[in-house]
């Protein structure tokens, strides 16, 4: 082995032995160009190794993906809140305006815009002829309407012909013809209905006995057809003049006879009456006995027959149903009037509240919104003449997405501020059952009622609102990112959390193909299902699939180019 030499000097070992010493070759002009074409050579051969140097560099910076490095978390036991946020509009809870339907002067005007006024105070007058003149136009249209009304509800109870009181049936010409199915007319005479349980005998007597006839006096009625006498009674006493042929004054006597069944109408009778002083006073001539009352049975509507009892010489009594008569069109004029009633009742009711607002008081207590009212001038119809609001109590309309309408209970309270930062508390008075679908999701409108004594509020103010959403205490749970969506079995989307493990765990889920930003389970991390509960933006809670202290996957950590970490996954 060659000893140390002095630094800068070679140092060779000694040639084996028997071989030639080495010999230098000679310097000349030959050597010196190959050694400078040899030099040349190895300048380009290492330019060239740079230039694939620095090519590979760039190759591997642009298009090899940077090792990521995995962020872990761990399953633990904690609480979870989730706040509901966004913002509504004010409006008062009561309010009301009064809309002039007709134009007219303005009179007086009592209020001015920010007065508080209390209900019933005096706001303006306006004189108005086209409000009385349309006030009387809608009664006059209410009265037609209900006349005709009245006449076919009478008409209704003419389908059903009964008789008027308790009677014998005497049938009309041509009565006899009528049957079921068949038809009426309008007017037709069916029969006459008579009283025959007593009958009448109108008589003449002399004024010479004027003094000795009375009503309920008896009279001896004697019927020559029967030659029979029966008990009469005066019924009436009926002081007229009748002259008779020969001069004579007569007046008039109707006596009553209980008909023993065996009377009829036009039999001839006379009568025979007792004076004061016992002699037998007779009519100056006999008469014809008539039934106590008559009445014709007419059918006062027309139309198909669908009952009919109607019989010669029957004995009836009012509760009797002669005849039925139909009466559809009736129904439909009923309808018909029915419906126009209620609409002539309706601008009724409007005239009269327009004509009250051409001298309107404060339907309500609360503030003058506005009032556009001045005296002397014309107000045009359909005008706005006031807007008052009771600002004490406000409403917030706000809207609530699907995710979180389970949440909103009647009666929990909700936290407001406006743009001042002033503070409310609000409660739920409403929650609506019917969503409304936008752009793919739905929302409730929620209504939220709230007390404003010092009116800091006013109508149609913006306002944030917010409230406890879920709340779980005591929960597993891990980073929201933790939870992946991944295609199961059948193909639906399965939530699974991708848990480090020295093993593959018995429930944990084969990753389908193509699944990128996850960890493999060469990186010792196994997707399993999860079941999630309550969330807030950071964390979730784990109902099923983990157990405290469980290492997941929560993102990737990939270096960048200045040495730092960008997040990925």
């Amino acid at each position: 082995m060659a000893e140390m030499q002095t630094q800068g000097t070679p140092v060779l070992d000694p040639p084996a032995p028997g071989a030639a010493p080495a010999r230098k070759a000679p310097m000349g002009k030959k050597n010196k160009g190959k050694n400078k074409w040899i030099g040349r050579v190895i300048a380009i051969v290492v330019a060239v190794a740079v230039i694939a140097g620095i090519a590979v560099g760039m190759y591997r910076f642009l298009f090899t993906e940077p090792e990521q490095e995995i962020l872990r978390d761990t399953a633990t036991y904690g609480s979870i809140s989730n706040s509901i946020e966004g913002y509504g509009v004010t409006k008062a809870l009561n309010s009301a305006s009064i809309t002039l339907t007709t134009g007219g002067t303005v009179q007086e005007v009592f209020v001015s815009e920010g007065d508080f006024v209390a209900e019933g105070t005096p706001l303006y007058t306006i004189d108005s002829t086209a409000a009385y003149e349309a006030l009387e136009q809608a009664q006059k249209t209410v009265d037609n309407y209900q006349k005709q009304l009245q006449a076919i509800y009478d008409s209704v109870d003419d389908l059903t012909i009964r008789p008027a009181f308790a009677g014998k049936l005497l049938l009309a010409e041509g009565a006899e013809n009528l049957s079921v199915g068949g038809s009426v007319g309008t007017g037709t005479k069916l029969a006459t209905l008579v009283d025959d349980s007593r009958m009448k005998l109108t008589l003449y007597y002399n004024y010479t006995y004027e003094n000795d006839i009375h009503v309920g006096q008896s009279a001896r009625v004697s019927i020559p057809a029967s030659m029979s006498q029966v008990q009469g009674t005066v019924d009436e006493v009926n002081m007229v003049r009748y002259i008779t042929p020969e001069g004579a004054v007569c007046f008039q006597v109707v006596i009553g006879v209980d008909n023993p069944g065996t009377l009829t109408a036009d039999m001839g009778a006379t009568a025979i009456l007792t004076g004061a002083n016992g002699e037998d006073i007779y009519a100056y001539d006999s008469g014809k006995l008539a039934y106590n009352r008559t009445a014709d049975v007419t059918a006062k509507v027309g139309g198909e027959i669908l009952s009919m009892e109607l019989m010669n010489y029957a004995d009836v009594t009012p509760g009797d149903v002669l005849m039925t008569i139909s009466g559809e069109d009736n129904e439909e004029q009923i309808a018909t009037l029915e419906n126009q009633i209620q609409t002539a009742l309706e601008n009724l009711t409007k005239a009269q509240e327009n004509l009250a607002n051409f001298n309107a008081v404060a339907p309500i207590s609360g503030t003058v919104l506005s009032c556009g009212l001045v005296a002397g001038e014309e107000v045009a119809e359909n005008t706005t003449a006031i807007i008052i609001a009771d600002t004490s109590v406000m409403t917030v309309e706000i809207s609530v997405d699907e995710r979180n309408i389970n949440y909103v209970k009647m009666g929990m309270p909700v936290e407001l501020s406006d743009w001042s930062g002033n503070m409310f508390t609000g409660t739920v008075t409403n929650i609506s059952l019917s969503g409304n679908m936008e752009n793919g999701a739905s929302s409730f409108p929620v209504t939220v009622r709230m007390e404003n004594p010092g009116g800091q509020l006013m109508s149609n103010m913006s306002i944030n609102y917010s409230f406890q959403g879920s709340h779980v205490d005591n929960c597993l749970m891990v980073p929201v990112q933790s939870v992946k969506q991944i295609a199961g079995e059948d193909g639906e989307p399965l939530s699974v959390v991708f848990v480090e493990k020295p093993t593959r765990p018995d429930n944990a889920v084969a990753i389908p193909e193509g699944t990128t930003g996850v960890p493999t389970e060469a990186d010792g991390f196994y997707a399993v299902p999860v079941v999630t509960g309550a969330n807030d933006v950071y964390n979730v809670e784990i109902v099923s699939g983990l157990e405290e202290g469980d290492v997941v996957f929560t993102s990737y950590m990939a270096p960048d180019d200045m040495g730092g970490g960008i997040m990925v996954g």
